[in-house]
């Protein structure tokens, strides 16, 4: 078992492991778990985490699991942790605070990746359990202050004894805001430890808004106004905390809320601390501090020097002040102020600088100021500004204390005690007065401007660094200088390096927004990127610099580049470079350069559209080394180094392939954009042919003789073009060999022993017929018949059509001589066999059997000379046979006393091919040589060709007693034929008249059919039906039943005969006339055999119709029969199966070819009017047919029914109806649409096989469907000129093993 798949499809590695698991039908295999090895159901498998509560021992490790995830999941069949076991588990156990805090961090990430999980938080929470002993410590602690803390005695048993408190996780409902934290909480809050640890993000979480919820301040509110804090103001420091977080809520309400808020604090209680001494500074110690009701003190800014001596008064203290309780606030609750406004600003112009401006701008905060007091105190100077205690200045001339604004040196701060904070209230009152907050955005630009202006030395980094920063942020979503920044976007502000293209060197700049970069990849380019040293990512979004360049500007910015790199190559050369070293380091600073150029263009591929790219297409741009130079090739001239393999193999195609290529074109390292752009793997074999063609001396130099021959081969295989045109005839781009050595002069061996030279394909000429090749010298191709037709199409000629013949007859000639009329009557007796079309794959002339017919005239010359004639060289020969065309009618061939046969045949094939070759001659020769009986023996088809149909002969006249010994004697030679056979191969003539009842067609057992053939032969011949099963036999074979059916139909022929009286009574012996007839032929010529020709052809009727019979019966042909019968032997032979009426001599090649083209334009016309299947599908209703074929059955209503064909669409898991390859797809019967959803790959394995079939008949496939009926026996059938097949038949026969008999059956 393989841990990781091998196979991209993982369904293979499922497959294999649910195999293995069926091994182990009765065991669960074995796991290792954390806690040891344990059969794969006690185990569980780790899921997200939750493995870690209470599921140590029986979870498989994770690094396992990962490891062998299939043999886990599908062999052990180990279950996965469920929520449902997790809440188990926790409702069993107290988790520890370190194990609830591990859970309540863990619960938000595992609900992100199974949000199923997330509905069943409820009862998780339900579930939980923990121990609270320490938190409750935690809140029982002695507060400070308490009189009883640490006072309680310990005993021996608290010290090994602890009890625990255990909490339930459902009873607590909140969890604590911040600014909660330190301050008393109810106990339905998270404990404050446990929440620290927890962290107040993850409560925020969305998983835990029906767990827990932010504890509401009126919830707090209420159950701190009961606690001691504010009943009793102690502790002192919890008083103050409480108080400034009451103040800081109260002051963010409005209108009624204010007020239904301060409902809920004890006003009455003593809650407010107060200074005794009533002293201003704040400096009483922590002993004097005491507490009282609002109501009965006075806010700690009050201003009560004008009422010495009437009292005493209170002032509120002042560590509520700092602590950030407000004075609206304390006024709210009952603390009173009574200052008059006018005598303030009666001298608001002549205050002078106050390092605490605080009490001036609460007193005015508190005052009744108008419209007009409040212009006033906007435009007056009456503020301090920090650090500058000579001027004040009016509010809008100051800002707010900020650490991020200290950056900028243009900025005053108003003056503020450090160690006190600014209540909201005041800050929105000054705000209001004018005094600033941010920096707005043209400050902080011309300040930058200001600074991009100077030089590198004399600007701050680290200031203008920071100012970056602040801008930066300021320009985030919902940030200051959003919307306004727009405007600034072609400000050079920023920070940007940039490569220097010709030297090389980074120079930094300052750059806008709009022209630079984040990526630095695209430095390489020459463009500008913001500075790595920056955060660029955060920089770029705020400020909206792009990430890359466009398109657009690649292109043009690559353009450039490659016109820079020319023009540097130019002018080196120009400037008579000469020398290498400077010259090498130039190539070597191109080629880098675009190598990264194109690196970076490739990690940009997915960017770039065709119309980005089509200005590449068209020019040279990409950089090569050739012959120590660059040189920039167009994306088709240039092609990709191939990997090469880390082991040794065999050279394969492609490896040839790949050597073609590194040969003759450039090549480059594979790159995406390269490729995106047109540069190919390896070049197609028609540029491989352009460049052959454009350059074939360079080609062949590069390659070599060997190398250049293998590619002709290549192209010779699949030419790379549709026609021949005068360019690829004319170039000399051809190996032309000239034979040297003519012991070598075939074979593979021609390479090596001739010259070879490239020339036009006419000056080439194919090598058909050595000898007369080795007559002349000439260019020949190489010997291989690829090349040779590939040459040949080119428009090189062969050897025999170049060369001449030209035949001279010397010396006297003779006429029907011994040797002219045995060779004549040779002529004649194997004319069917020379003509046949089974001799020779080239074709005949269409005159070839009316050469050899009686107009051929055979003569006996003393001497032949034949003449050889090549461009303008000559030779002469003697032959010892030659033909010559008299006249348009009339053939002779002319003889020596001693021909060759092989002189003879080559005469015979000029006569009838169109293109006699060499081993035409032979083939010939050995025709016309051999005896019948050895051609038989070779294969040859001499009885089917030679053998004539027998024919009905007239009565012969009174026999004497000379014929009736000859008659008797052939009839012994017809019941012996081994005895025939041989006198008539001792006589000299042909076997094959003789051997007739020896050649009939043997037994075939793979022929044999289920239906008996007794029963068809009794149908047949009824009145011979009891002589039927003896001549059969047991088991009998089509051919027995050939035989069986030949016997019974001349019986049938010899009674009738019998009956009609002696008028019929001659012919019985026509066979034996025509059989004569035939054996004669060798000796006496063809005269004999016509006046055979011209008798009678009833006979030749009455057997075709028998025969015709034998055929529907048996639905086969008839083979040959001989069978000798009684005394008077009759020879009954039937080779060919020809109708009624035709004519009674052998079929003729020329009508083969008729027949055959016939055949051919019938099927074409088929196909040409097939239609388009019907969309809606087939209503076909039911037929009854009661005229039905004489001799089929009618059954026992005498009639035959054809079912209804009703076909309907059936839409498929595609939608349209149709297979992948588009098929229609329809369903014969309601029941059949579920056979074919469930089966639906059945019909896209059956879609191939009739798309192929119909791919050789050249039919479209909208002519075709498949349909399924699962009932009925129809296999196919037409409908409006359309095909249907039936998917039931292909399921039971082909399904499993589609081969050569299921294309062959349907």
């Amino acid at each position: 078992y393989c841990p990781r798949m091998s196979t991209p499809d993982s369904l293979v590695g499922q497959c294999l492991a649910k195999g293995f698991a069926r091994c182990l039908p009765s065991s669960s295999p074995p796991v290792l778990t954390a806690g040891g090895v344990v059969r794969g159901t006690d185990a569980v498998l780790p899921n997200h985490g939750m493995e870690a509560f209470g599921f140590s021992n029986n979870v498989v490790r994770r690094i396992v699991l990962e490891n062998a995830r299939e043999y886990h999941s599908l062999i052990a069949t180990v279950p996965t942790l469920t929520i449902d076991d997790l809440i188990r588990a926790l409702k069993d156990q107290v988790l520890e605070e370190e194990m609830l805090v591990r859970l309540l961090k863990w619960w938000p990430k595992v609900c992100r990746v199974e949000r199923s999980m997330e509905r069943r938080g409820l009862l998780l929470k339900e579930a939980v359990r923990f121990d609270a002993t320490n938190m409750i410590g935690e809140r029982a602690a002695p507060k400070s202050g308490d009189e009883n803390a640490g006072n309680s005695p310990s005993t021996d048993a608290d010290d090994d004894v602890q009890s625990v408190q255990v909490r339930r996780l459902e009873s607590i409902l909140y969890y604590t805001p911040n600014n909660l934290m330190d301050l008393p909480l109810p106990e339905t809050s998270l404990p404050p430890s446990l929440q620290k640890e927890i962290g107040l993000r993850i409560l925020e979480n969305n998983v835990y808004d029906h767990w827990f919820s932010s504890l509401p301040f009126v919830i707090w509110a209420s159950f701190v106004s009961c606690d001691e804090c504010l009943t009793e103001g102690r502790p002192e420091d919890v008083n103050i905390k409480v108080m400034a977080t009451l103040s800081k809520h109260f002051d963010s309400l409005e209108g009624y809320a204010k007020r239904r808020f301060v409902d809920l604090l004890p006003t009455d209680s003593p809650c407010i601390l107060f200074d005794s001494d009533g002293s201003s500074d704040g400096a009483t110690s922590l002993s004097k501090h005491h507490t009282a009701p609002p109501t009965q003190l006075y806010l700690p800014t009050s201003d009560l020097s004008a009422f010495a001596g009437v009292g005493v008064f209170h002032k509120v203290s002042k560590r509520l002040t700092k602590a950030g309780v407000s004075d609206t606030f304390l006024l709210a609750m009952g603390v009173r102020t009574t200052i008059s406004i006018d005598f303030l600003f009666l001298h608001l112009d002549t205050l002078s600088w106050n390092t605490n401006p605080k009490p001036l701008i609460k007193y005015l905060l508190e005052a009744d100021l108008s419209p007009g007091d409040l212009l006033k105190l906007r435009s007056t100077q009456y503020l301090p500004a920090e650090g500058d205690e000579t001027h004040v200045y009016a509010p809008s001339e100051l800002y707010l204390k900020n650490d991020k604004l200290k950056i900028f040196p243009f900025v005053r701060f108003l003056q503020w005690p450090t160690s006190e904070g600014m209540p909201k209230s005041q800050r929105d009152f000054l705000m209001n007065l004018g005094v600033r907050v941010d920096v707005p955005l043209s400050s902080v630009m011309s300040f930058m401007e200001g600074e991009c202006k100077k030089k590198e030395g004399d600007r701050d980094e680290k200031v203008y660094g920071s100012a970056l920063d602040y801008l930066t942020q300021q320009l985030g979503p919902h940030g200051l200088y959003e919307k306004d920044f727009s405007r600034y976007k072609s400000v050079k502000f920023l920070p940007c390096i940039r490569q220097n293209l010709e030297t090389g060197d980074v120079i930094k700049e300052m750059q806008s927004p709009a022209a630079c970069y984040y990526n630095p990849s695209s430095i390489i380019m020459g463009f500008s990127t913001l500075d790595p040293q920056l955060d660029t990512l955060h920089i770029a979004t705020r400020t909206k610099c792009s990430k890359d360049p466009s398109c657009h500007v690649l292109i043009k910015r690559l353009i450039q580049l490659v016109d820079i790199s020319k023009a540097k190559v130019d002018h080196f050369e120009k400037a008579g470079g000469s020398d290498d070293k400077e010259r090498e380091k130039l190539k070597e600073k191109i080629l880098t350069l675009f190598e990264a150029v194109f690196s970076y263009l490739a990690s940009r591929t997915s960017d770039f559209a065709k119309r980005d790219l089509a200005v590449l297409t068209k020019m040279a741009f990409v950089p090569s080394e050739s012959r120590g130079q660059v040189i920039f090739y167009h994306p088709s001239q240039i092609f990709f180094k191939k990997e090469s393999s880390s082991t040794t193999q065999e050279t394969s195609k492609d490896d040839v392939g790949d050597s073609l290529t590194e040969t003759l074109f450039q090549q480059i390292q594979y790159n995406a954009f390269l490729s995106l752009v047109g540069v190919k793997a390896e070049p197609s074999l028609q540029e491989i042919f352009d460049l052959m063609i454009e350059k074939p001396d360079e080609v062949l130099d590069s390659l070599g003789e060997a190398k250049y021959k293998m590619l002709l081969r290549r192209i010779a295989s699949n030419p790379p073009f549709n026609h021949v045109t005068k360019k690829i005839q004319s170039c000399p781009f051809l190996l032309g060999y000239l034979v040297i050595d003519e012991e070598v002069a075939s074979g593979d061996e021609v390479g090596q022993k001739a010259q070879y030279v490239l020339a036009r394909a006419e000056d080439i000429f194919l090598v058909d017929n050595s000898f007369l090749r080795r007559q002349f010298p000439m260019l020949v191709s190489p010997m291989e018949q690829t090349l040779e037709e590939f040459y040949n199409k080119i428009g090189s000629k062969y050897v025999s059509e170049v060369v001449k013949k030209d035949f001279e007859v010397q010396g006297p000639t003779w006429a029907d001589t011994p040797l002219t009329k045995s060779f004549a009557s040779r002529i004649r007796e194997r004319r069917p066999l020379l003509l046949s079309p089974t001799n020779s794959s080239r074709p005949l002339l269409p005159n070839a059997a009316k050469v050899l017919d009686d107009q051929l005239e055979i003569i006996q010359a003393d001497k032949i000379q034949a003449k050889y004639s090549f461009e303008r060289s000559s030779k002469h020969l003697k032959v010892t046979c030659c033909s010559k065309q008299k006249t348009r009618q009339k053939t002779t061939i002319y003889l020596t006393s001693d021909p060759d046969w092989f002189d003879i045949g080559s005469a015979i094939g000029a006569l009838i091919l169109q293109r006699c070759q060499l081993e035409d001659a032979l083939l010939l020769s050995q025709l016309l040589e051999s005896p019948l009986e050895t051609l038989r023996y070779r294969g040859f088809p001499v009885d089917r060709v030679l053998r004539p149909v027998s024919k009905p002969q007239l009565p012969p006249p009174p026999e004497p007693a000379e014929t009736k010994l000859a008659t008797h004697a052939e009839t012994k030679i017809a019941n012996h034929p081994e005895a025939s056979a041989s006198s008539s191969i001792a006589e000299g003539k042909s076997p094959e008249t003789n051997d007739q009842g020896k050649n009939s067609a043997g037994p075939n057992p793979g022929n044999k059919r289920e239906e008996g053939f007794e029963s068809i032969l009794k149908q047949m011949f009824p009145s011979c039906s009891a002589d039927v099963a003896g001549l059969l036999g047991p088991n009998p074979t089509k051919e027995k039943a050939r035989q069986v059916a030949n016997l019974l139909a001349t019986k049938m022929a010899d009674d009738k005969k019998m009956q009609d009286g002696p008028k019929n009574e001659s012919n019985g012996d026509s066979s034996t006339l025509a059989s004569q007839s035939i054996n004669d032929d060798h000796v006496n010529g063809p005269d004999n055999n016509a006046n055979t020709n011209k008798e009678g052809k009833g006979t030749k009727k009455r057997s075709s119709g028998f025969m015709g019979k034998v055929l529907k019966g048996l639905h086969g042909g008839v083979g040959n029969v001989s069978k000798g019968v009684g005394s008077g032997t009759r020879q009954i032979k039937q080779n060919t199966l020809l109708p009624a009426g035709d004519s009674n001599t052998p079929s003729s090649p020329e009508r083969d070819a008729s027949t055959q083209q016939s055949l051919e334009a019938m099927l074409n016309q088929a196909v040409q009017s097939s239609r388009s299947v019907d969309n809606a599908g087939i209503r076909s209703p039911e037929t009854t047919i009661t005229s039905l074929p004489q001799g089929l059955e009618r059954g026992d209503n005498g009639c035959e029914i054809i079912p209804s064909q009703d076909l309907r669409p059936f839409k498929g898991p595609h939608g349209n109806f149709k297979s992948r390859n588009g098929i229609k797809v329809f369903t014969g019967a309601s029941d059949a649409a579920p056979f074919l959803a469930q089966n639906f790959n059945a019909v896209e394995r059956f879609s191939v096989v009739v798309q192929h079939l119909a791919t050789v008949f050249k039919l479209h496939l909208r002519t075709v469907a498949i349909y399924y009926q699962p009932n009925g026996h129809t296999i196919a059938f037409n409908s409006n000129k359309a095909l249907y097949f039936n998917l039931r038949y292909f399921c039971n026969l082909h399904q499993d093993r589609v081969d050569s008999s299921c294309y062959s059956y349907w």
